[in-house]
């Protein structure tokens, strides 16, 4: 885990707010969302006689944000440098700001 160093001060504040059941519990959340996305291109795309209103694009769109979700969590939970590429993924500021996460006078967390 010596990564953490080279996290963003956001994705640090939650590796630290949050224990590993609890960073699982994201993941878990956050790869049921990835598979609902997956099925959504599968009915866009045509792939499916159920069809849905959503359209090919608005589908892709929301499977690559949640992929990046998913990335996002293994990151803060594993750091391994295999994700670190997903650092400056927006989603860690709101999310250590969910925690408590405050920036004042210079001083951080």
């Amino acid at each position: 885990m010596e990564l953490i160093l080279e996290m963003n001060k956001y994705a640090k504040y939650i590796r630290n707010k949050l224990s590993n059941q609890e960073l699982l519990e994201q993941l878990a959340e956050e790869c049921n969302e990835f598979a609902q996305a997956s099925l959504k291109m599968i009915r866009a795309g045509g792939m499916s006689a159920n069809i849905t209103p959503i359209t090919r694009r608005e589908a892709y769109d929301n499977f690559i944000e949640e992929q990046n979700d998913v990335v996002s969590v293994l990151w803060v939970l594993t750091c391994d440098e295999r994700y670190a590429y997903i650092d400056e993924y927006p989603k860690y500021e709101r999310w250590a700001k969910r925690l408590g996460y405050k920036e004042t006078g210079g001083v951080e967390g």
